[in-house]
């Protein structure tokens, strides 16, 4: 739906500024600031999948961590484990 708002120059200058910054189109920019706006006030309609988890997101525990080991070295240790458990059948 097209609409029409008048700009004062500072504020053009700053959406264009915005829309050159984000690589984005003026109208995506004032699209997504409603967005955000709405979501301040509490609008659950535009909430975004990920904002109704994101207070769940990395709560979730899955062992201890070790320091002295990359995340990797962790995965391939737990991928080598459950082989070896599959073998041991």
């Amino acid at each position: 739906m097209p609409l029409t708002v008048r700009l004062d120059p500072k504020s053009r200058r700053l959406l264009d500024t915005l829309a050159k910054r984000s690589r984005m189109s003026r109208s995506d920019v004032v699209r997504e600031a409603i967005a955000r706006y709405a979501l301040d006030e509490g609008h659950a309609e535009s909430r975004r999948p990920y904002d109704a988890w994101v207070d769940a997101i990395g709560a979730v525990k899955l062992g201890v961590r070790d320091p002295a080991r990359t995340t990797g070295d962790q995965l391939i240790a737990i991928l080598e484990e459950r082989v070896r458990a599959r073998r041991a059948r």
